[in-house]
């Protein structure tokens, strides 16, 4: 199978991370693509982030419906910080047919050589990069393959949208109705 990860927070998920994983599945013609939030995100420990249950119930809301996507609690239950390169690990011991597009933006991409044992997780996907505004890339400036996948511009960001939901500024079309209606429901960001 070829099988797209996109990783992530998803504090909250939002369009963006939808239209990047539509764009890559039709692109690289993917038979799936897996969202997987992360458990505990070793490179945020800077900021309070939302409770890994909301986490996972908001993506499995905003996908539902859609066949192409599917969604993995596989980094929220293992234990201590999550590293990309177990994941995929683990991934491999238990869908070893599977070829693995690990899909990111660009401000991530740029960020893969601070990722713990970056050079061993590069080896073993395929890195798939989307557009993300206001972010450039070039190879050059980045020290492995990848492959680029053009996509419609979504100029919102989590952090945005946790501002937004804040302050209760209608962040309706920016993030999927059911996921705005749990985020309401629970309090999150309030």
């Amino acid at each position: 199978m070829r099988t797209g990860i996109l990783g992530g927070t998803f504090d909250p998920i939002h369009m963006g991370h939808l239209v990047a994983a539509s764009e890559v599945h039709t692109a690289l013609n993917l038979d799936t693509v897996v969202f997987m939030p992360a458990g505990n995100p070793w490179q945020k420990s800077d900021r309070v982030v939302s409770d890994s249950n909301h986490r996972l119930a908001m993506v499995r809301l905003a996908i539902e419906g859609d066949d192409r996507f599917v969604v993995s609690d596989a980094e929220i239950v293992r234990q201590g910080p999550t590293y990309s390169v177990d994941t995929v690990a683990v991934w491999k011991d238990t869908h070893p047919e599977d070829e693995l597009f690990w899909i990111v933006g660009a401000d991530a991409l740029m960020r893969i050589p601070t990722w713990h044992r970056w050079d061993e997780f590069v080896t073993n996907v395929t890195v798939v990069c989307v557009d993300r505004a206001g972010v450039d890339v070039a190879p050059v400036d980045v020290p492995f393959e990848f492959v680029s996948v053009p996509m419609p511009q979504v100029r919102i960001s989590a952090t945005q949208l946790r501002s937004r939901f804040a302050s209760r500024v209608n962040s309706r079309y920016l993030v999927p109705d059911a996921t705005v209606d749990y985020i309401n429901r629970h309090g999150l960001y309030a």
